[in-house]
This record gives C-alpha cells, sequence and structure tokens, in this order.
C-alpha cells in the first residue's frame, strides 16, 4: 500500500549508500601502499627463470676468480648431476680458478639436469678453438655421461691431452660411460661403485676408493655426489697447491687430505 513520505525515505537512503561508497574508496586510496612492480617474465633478472612454480637458476654467480688463475672446463649437458656439477664448480671458483661452464650438445645454454633443475652455462664447448687449459673436468649423471661420450668434441680434446700428459678428472658415471669405453681411463681409477664391474678389467687397483689420483697419468675420477667436495678439493691441490686447497677445504668444514 502506499506509505507517506516513502519517497522521500527511499531517497535518503540512496544518498546514505552513495556517501557510504565514496567514504570507502577514499579511505582505500588514504590506506593504499605502492609496491613496486614485478615483471614475471622469463629473464627479468639475469640468471633467473619461472616456469609456474619453479625457480631455476644460473649456476654462474659473482666470484673471486681472476683470468691470471687456472683456467678449468667444466663440461655439463642436459641430464647432468646437479650436486656434483656444484660442488666442482664452486669449489673452483673458492681456490681462484677461472672455472668455466661449457655445455656438450646443442641449442641454447640452459641445461636440464638429472634431478630437473635448470643450469645455464657459460659457453658451447664447440666454442672452444683450442685445448688452451689446465684441466677438464666431467660431472657424472648418467644421461650427461652419456652426452659426453656422444660428442667428438669432447672426446678429441680428451685424447688430445692424454697424448699430451694433460690433466683430466670425472666422476660417478663418466668414468665408466666416457673414459674407459675411449681408451681414456687410467691404471689405477674408481667410479660410481654399481658401475665398477665396467671399468675392474681395465685398472689395478681397488675401485672402492672415494678419490684416485693416477699423477702417471694425470687422471682423477671419483665415485659420486657423496664424494664431490673430496674429489674437487684435489683437483684444487693440483691446480693451485696444498695451502690453498686446505684453506678451502677448511672453510668447507672437509677434511683437507684424503
Amino acid at each position: 500500500g502506499y506509505r507517506p513520505g516513502g519517497k522521500r525515505i527511499t531517497w535518503l537512503l540512496s544518498l546514505g549508500a552513495v556517501a557510504t561508497i565514496l567514504c570507502r574508496l577514499t579511505l582505500r586510496s588514504r590506506l593504499k601502499i605502492a609496491r613496486p612492480s614485478v615483471n614475471r617474465s622469463r629473464g627479468t633478472v639475469p640468471g633467473v627463470y619461472r616456469r609456474g612454480d619453479i625457480m631455476q637458476t644460473r649456476a654462474r654467480a659473482a666470484s673471486p676468480t681472476t683470468a691470471d688463475g687456472p683456467k678449468v672446463v667444466v663440461c655439463i649437458a642436459d641430464g647432468s648431476e646437479e650436486i656434483e656439477t656444484s660442488g666442482i664448480y664452486d669449489t673452483l671458483i673458492r681456490g681462484g680458478v677461472n672455472a668455466i661452464l661449457a655445455k656438450v650438445g646443442g641449442g641454447d645454454l640452459k641445461c636440464k639436469m638429472s634431478r630437473g633443475m635448470t643450469f645455464v652455462a657459460d659457453t658451447h664447448l664447440e666454442d672452444f678453438k683450442d685445448n688452451n687449459c689446465d684441466m677438464v673436468v666431467l660431472p657424472g649423471g648418467l644421461p650427461g655421461a652419456q652426452a659426453f661420450a656422444n660428442s667428438p668434441k669432447l672426446l678429441s680434446m680428451l685424447k688430445d691431452r692424454k697424448e699430451k700428459g694433460e690433466w683430466y678428472a670425472a666422476i660417478c658415471a663418466s668414468p665408466a660411460v666416457v673414459l674407459e669405453p675411449n681408451g681414456l681411463l687410467p691404471k689405477s681409477a674408481t667410479c660410481f661403485p654399481k658401475l665398477q664391474e665396467k671399468i675392474i678389467g681395465s685398472i689395478s687397483n681397488d675401485p672402492s676408493s672415494r678419490v684416485v689420483i693416477d699423477n702417471e697419468s694425470r687422471v682423477v675420477t671419483s665415485q659420486g655426489p657423496g664424494t664431490t667436495l673430496e674429489f674437487s678439493v684435489e683437483l684444487l691441490r693440483i691446480l693451485v697447491g696444498e695451502e690453498e686447497a686446505n684453506k678451502v677445504a677448511e672453510g668447507l668444514l672437509i677434511k683437507s687430505s684424503l
């Protein structure tokens, strides 16, 4: 039915609703805190990549290396082992070595590692025009080792180093998958325990040692992720000497000698 003053009441209610909305908008604008815009597209930050909720970070960071330090090529490929690759690289950097991550294989410089992480190499191995370095190091990871074994460029480098008596090193699957089938395994060596049957007929020592240095052949081999830091410190001992290697080992809280 008709209510006296109904239009007036409706008008007042509408006016009140508008006032409430304006008040809320004013309060919200006063309390609003400016937030920096974030560009989540791949490559916003150098060396950092986003895909869904997975962050992938570039392996190389600021380091104390100098151009005058020993030059070491650390090979990397799709399927290389994360702990071994990063442990070798990091330890060498700490010792002042000019460590270079070189991708074996085509495509861009990114490598999807054996457990799904993505590392970004510094260069492609194919870009090396000569064998001018102090050491070549091969991390493990079975798919990565198989990629190494299928690389004519890498095998040529390693065979050249063997012929000249220059140092190279391999860990985990790489001694069995890369070195042994190509006549690059020294008389004293080791590798990942489950692959030791592949090398047992080619060596003269007990392969149970965590790190084996064959000074005659100038080859260093080791067993796997858990022996990475010991392996890397021994590489430093060869490259920069006992004193510096011991300093790095002490900083890493590991034994300075085997």
